[in-house]
């Protein structure tokens, strides 16, 4: 038994140390779609928004990669008219995650897919209230081009399971938005 576990320690330490750790950022554009962006009073009313971020990509094999990354994203509304009222939704995210990626030629350069989860913090800052929610699900999904070792271009699409209703509901249960980053990676 001992002989056993020694055995599977070793062969987890190669793995482990063959392993090529890299990082970056990333930026680009946030669509809002859905809810987040038409449901009337509460969405955004607003096609575009941006975000910025940084990823650790930990290379498993040649096509086989998991990605930790952070991300903020500022979704800024424009006017709906509310009956005698005008009100604005300003939604603000703080994603944390991690992406399973697959390579379909190899790291440094092809299309490649992206799977992932994530924990997410929504602020809406409206005109004239404010509500936020924290330790939101998120999945994501969608795939990029890498075009050398150093940049990327990937689109994803993002849903935040949310609650609508409540002292600080939404007015709607999903936040969905599609994301289009342009990623520079180091390191590699």
């Amino acid at each position: 038994m001992r002989r056993m576990c020694a055995a599977f320690l070793a062969l987890m330490g190669m793995t482990l140390s063959a392993q090529d750790i890299n990082g970056g950022v990333f930026t680009g554009l946030s669509l809002p779609v859905g809810d987040l962006q038409d449901k009337s009073g509460s969405g955004t009313n607003q096609f575009f928004g941006t975000h910025v971020g940084g990823h650790l990509d930990f290379t498993l094999t040649p096509h086989h990669e998991v990605r930790a990354q952070l991300s903020y994203h500022d979704l800024p509304g424009s006017d709906w008219a509310n009956g005698f009222f005008t009100i604005q939704n300003d939604f603000k995210i703080l994603q944390v995650g991690a992406d399973w990626v697959y390579h379909f030629q190899n790291p440094r350069q092809g299309w490649y897919s992206i799977a992932g989860a994530s924990i997410n913090s929504i602020k809406n800052d409206s005109t004239y209230y404010s509500t936020s929610q924290s330790g939101k699900l998120g999945i994501r999904g969608g795939g990029g081009y890498t075009f050398n070792k150093l940049f990327s271009l990937e689109g994803t699409l993002n849903q935040i399971f949310v609650d609508q209703n409540g002292s600080n509901g939404f007015g709607f249960d999903t936040a969905t938005w599609v994301q289009v980053s342009a990623v520079f990676r180091f390191g590699r």
